[in-house]
Formats: structure tokens, C-alpha cells, sequence
């Protein structure tokens, strides 16, 4: 094991450890293994300097670990690769790109990493734009790059009160008003006409980010939250415990591993090839999960209760998601020509 998380190669080995033919592909789950979950006390933008616009469309690229990455311009200057992340309650910046442009220095805040809280830099943005979406007057909170993966994440502070629709299969992200229907997202009754139908699931807030309830591990029913920032799906032990209750056998089979956040926090992890998940209506299968005490899961107050952060690795399952912050829903549309199991509530 080095520093910097498993490789690809320890990775296989681990998947194949699990379950010789029933897991995903390696590659999924490059080093280093990252569940970035940040938030901090009170310094979000202000309503009135999240401006009402047209929204955007955008073609996207893909990070290492296959996390979406968005054109986002700074103050002007741009653009550059930000992870869309909406696991983390607020958008970070590179410390590298953010000396580079000489942004000011706009005092510390505490952010919550996987392990724990530490105090992190701040720095002043007047304007972060992506398509014609545009927040001002930010203080961001800057970390290495290496660590990210990226020059930075643009985090539900970019989305709330929005509908946010993130197509893995053809690598495009769209923003727009909660309230508007657009060319990406059209009325249900039409999209049925031309592919199968959109799960709609009822969604909650919790500490600003959209929390699913109608899901279930295996038998067990969970708080779902949608991480595309984290390269792996993690459970709290409260899952695991309730996993481990209905199939005691996987015991055997857990397979420690290390997971590295964003802010160079490592925590243990226990790795299992869990047989379905169910996300309303739709299941997915074989997904691979760590079980991990992750800090995050202490600030949303989701120690006791079974939950789990849904990672890239898992959403990548579907064509189309769209998370509606303004209504409260996300919607996902199965993969075109595969069918997802259908799982009856």
C-alpha cells in the first residue's frame, strides 16, 4: 500500500477477490480511492448573488477516475476542468490555480473532510461561471489539486434551487431554472415515447444536499445520497452491521482498504460485493461498497440509521440523471438497449 491509495492493479486484485466474474470493471476505481464530502460554518453565498439565467448545456470531460469535470471560468479567466460534485455542499479551488490568479485571501473556515474537521484557507471569487450560470461573490476554500484531481469541484452552492441533469452517456451536463423544462429534460410523457421511461424519486434535503429514502440495500431500506464526486460507493456501519445481520458469511469476505479525501485525510474502510441496490423502482446489481465511519455521515446526523453515498461508480449505471433541487426529485433514466431490474417497493 502506498500513500497515495491502491492501485489499479491492487484494486483488481481486491474486485477479484470478491467475486471473480460478477464485478466491475477495474479501471472504475482507479487510485487513489477519494470520498469528498465537505462543508464548513457559514460563509455560502448569499441568495442574491446566485443569479437568475438561461442556464447551460454542456459537453463534459472525464477526470481519472471517470468523475464528470465542467468548463468553469474564474473572474474572467478560464476555462478550467471542475469535478462535478454533489456530495460536497460547497465549491472548492485548487491552492495552485488559486495563486495563480491571485485571488485574496478571504480569511479560514473549518471544512469536514472523511475523518474529521480541519481549518482550510479561504480565498475571494467575484464571479464563478459555468455556460451563463454565474455566482458571485464567493469565498472558496482552496486545497492541492493533486488531492482533488482536478483544478477544483463545483458544489451544490453552484446548484441548489436548480435542475441539474448529468448524461454519462453522452458526457454532457446541463443547469437550468428548477422551474423550466429544456430540450435535455423533456416532459416525461414525451421521453416514454422514445425510450423507456424515467424513474421519478421523491427526494428530502438534509445539511443542503437531496437525500433519497425509497431505497434499499439488499433488504435493507437506506438514506441515499448522490455523491458524483466520490470514485466509490461507502456505506455507514450502520449498513453494514444490518448487511452483515441478514449475511453473516460476508463477514469473511470484507476486505480492508484506505480512503483518501480531498483534504489528505485517510480513514479505514471495509470493501464488499454487495448483490443489488434499489433506487426506486430500478436495481442495480454487483455494486461494489466500502463501509467506512465517515465524518460526514456524524454532521447529516446519519450515524444510527443505514445510509449510503451513491458514487459515480454506481450512477454511471444509468444514461441520464437529473437531480431537481427546486422540487425536490431526481430522476433516472435506464441504460438505452440493457435493462436495469426492475425491483418491486
Amino acid at each position: 500500500m502506498t500513500e497515495t491509495g491502491w492501485s489499479r492493479r491492487q484494486a483488481a486484485l481486491a474486485l477479484a477477490a470478491l467475486a471473480p466474474a460478477a464485478c466491475a470493471t477495474p479501471a472504475a476505481f482507479r487510485a487513489p480511492l477519494v470520498s469528498i464530502n465537505l462543508a464548513d460554518n457559514g460563509v455560502q453565498p448569499r441568495p442574491e448573488d446566485i443569479l437568475d439565467d438561461d442556464g447551460a448545456q454542456l459537453e463534459t470531460a472525464l477526470d481519472e477516475s471517470r468523475r464528470m469535470t465542467v468548463p468553469v471560468f474564474i473572474d474572467g479567466r478560464g476555462p478550467y476542468d471542475f469535478v462535478v460534485d454533489t456530495g460536497a455542499n460547497r465549491s472548492v479551488v485548487s491552492s495552485t490555480l488559486a495563486a495563480e490568479l491571485g485571488l485574496a485571501s478571504a480569511g479560514v473556515a473549518t471544512v469536514h473532510g472523511i475523518a474529521g474537521s480541519e481549518p482550510t484557507a479561504l480565498v475571494r471569487v467575484d464571479a464563478l461561471k459555468v455556460g451563463e450560470v454565474v455566482s458571485k461573490n464567493l469565498r472558496l476554500p482552496a486545497m492541492p489539486r493533486a488531492r482533488m484531481g482536478a483544478d477544483g469541484l463545483m458544489g451544490v452552492d453552484m446548484l441548489r434551487n436548480r435542475r441539474v441533469g448529468l448524461n454519462f452517456r453522452e458526457n454532457r451536463f446541463e443547469i437550468t431554472a428548477s422551474s423550466r423544462r429544456s430540450a435535455y429534460s423533456p416532459p416525461i410523457d414525451t421521453r416514454i415515447k422514445i425510450q423507456d421511461p424515467p424513474i421519478l424519486v421523491p427526494a428530502r434535503y438534509r445539511a443542503g444536499q437531496l437525500v433519497i429514502l425509497d431505497a434499499e440495500v439488499g433488504s435493507t431500506r437506506v438514506a441515499a445520497f448522490l455523491d458524483s464526486g466520490s470514485q466509490i460507493t461507502v456505506g455507514n456501519l450502520a449498513l453494514r452491521d444490518a448487511v452483515l445481520a441478514t449475511r453473516p458469511k460476508l463477514r469473511e469476505r470484507l476486505i480492508q482498504a484506505p480512503l483518501i479525501s480531498a483534504t489528505g485525510q485517510t480513514i479505514g474502510a471495509e470493501l464488499a460485493l454487495l448483490p443489488l441496490m434499489r433506487l426506486g423502482g430500478l436495481g442495480v446489481r454487483n455494486i461494489l461498497v466500502a463501509f467506512a465511519p465517515l465524518h460526514v455521515f456524524e454532521i447529516w446526523d446519519m450515524v444510527k440509521r443505514p445510509s449510503i453515498l451513491v458514487g459515480v461508480d454506481v450512477m454511471r449505471e444509468f444514461d441520464d440523471i437529473v437531480l431537481d433541487f427546486g422540487r425536490r426529485e431526481v430522476l433516472f433514466w435506464p441504460p438505452a438497449g440493457r435493462r436495469l431490474p426492475y425491483v418491486p417497493k
